[in-house]
């Protein structure tokens, strides 16, 4: 049995022994199925959000480039992240207290039934959790309230579609502190070139450092997926925290070297980029 995955020009299938779990929320099908190799996958409308195995490569990557560049963070607003994973590692890091906001309660749930190790977090006294729209919440938060935000959403459709307009980052510029920066998701080089450039024209508008960076996956069609950082002040290679980077306890996949290497860029992308990314 296999789960299959269609994104763009690209087919991709999974080995699953069966479906365990499968409901409609108000937002989206949410299913959770057994693989002997990837343990439990997580399958938001159907495309695979994280597996039991590599989950740790992007939380690790979302989380701590962020992180490991800001000189002394100590409030992180997570928009989306209903399964914890990205909190996990945010509160790797004692000095920081989260804000996260997700919409739909039901991904919630259910990660705290068939991801354990993942959404234990959200017992956590340092993380306050809302369930609400994370485009009026932050449109609603007080200018400069915080120094990182993380959107841990899915692709731009539906309920997310809102998380990828220029309104929302103009609205994430306010509230950041002037030495702030955020980190979104930020599709695939390879398997959707214009939805990546898309999303840095939007933030190179707004922020002075705007910066792809890669992580590999292979739960996601392609294996090669990006993120994005935006920043107000500080580098992610030139300003990289060497300190808190490096100690971090318990981590399979971020270091520092892993930090530097991530922003370097083939040649067939600097040429797709030129003049939009900046750095």
């Amino acid at each position: 049995m296999y789960f299959e995955e269609e994104h763009g020009f690209i087919k991709q299938s999974l080995k699953v022994k069966e479906k365990i779990f499968e409901t409609k929320s108000k937002y989206q099908n949410i299913e959770v199925y057994k693989s002997e190799d990837l343990g439990n996958i997580l399958v938001l409308d159907g495309n695979a959000m994280m597996s039991q195995k590599d989950e740790f490569i992007y939380h690790e990557m979302l989380a701590h480039v962020p992180i490991c560049t800001h000189r002394e963070p100590s409030k992180v607003l997570i928009i989306g992240g209903g399964d914890g994973g990205c909190a996990r590692e945010v509160l790797r890091h004692c000095d920081i207290d989260i804000d996260l906001v997700e919409i739909d309660e039901e991904v919630i749930n259910v990660s705290k039934k068939y991801f354990l190790g993942v959404s234990e977090v959200f017992e956590n006294p340092r993380l306050n959790l809302t369930i609400g729209d994370g485009v009026e919440f932050i449109a609603n938060a007080e200018d400069k309230s915080y120094d990182i935000i993380l959107v841990d959403s899915t692709d731009a459709k539906n309920h997310s579609s809102g998380l990828f307009e220029p309104a929302f980052y103009a609205q994430a510029n306010r509230v950041l502190k002037d030495d702030g920066l955020m980190a979104v998701q930020g599709s695939s080089w390879f398997v959707d070139m214009d939805e990546h450039k898309n999303i840095l024209k939007k933030m190179g508008s707004l922020f002075d450092i705007v910066m792809p960076y890669r992580y590999e996956m292979i739960t996601y069609p392609g294996v090669n997926w990006n993120f994005i950082l935006a920043s107000k002040k500080y580098h992610p290679t030139a300003d990289i925290i060497l300190q808190r980077a490096d100690l971090i306890e318990d981590l399979k996949y971020y270091n520092s070297d892993i930090q530097r290497a991530s922003f370097a860029v083939p040649t067939y992308v600097k040429k797709e980029l030129l003049g939009i990314a900046k750095n």
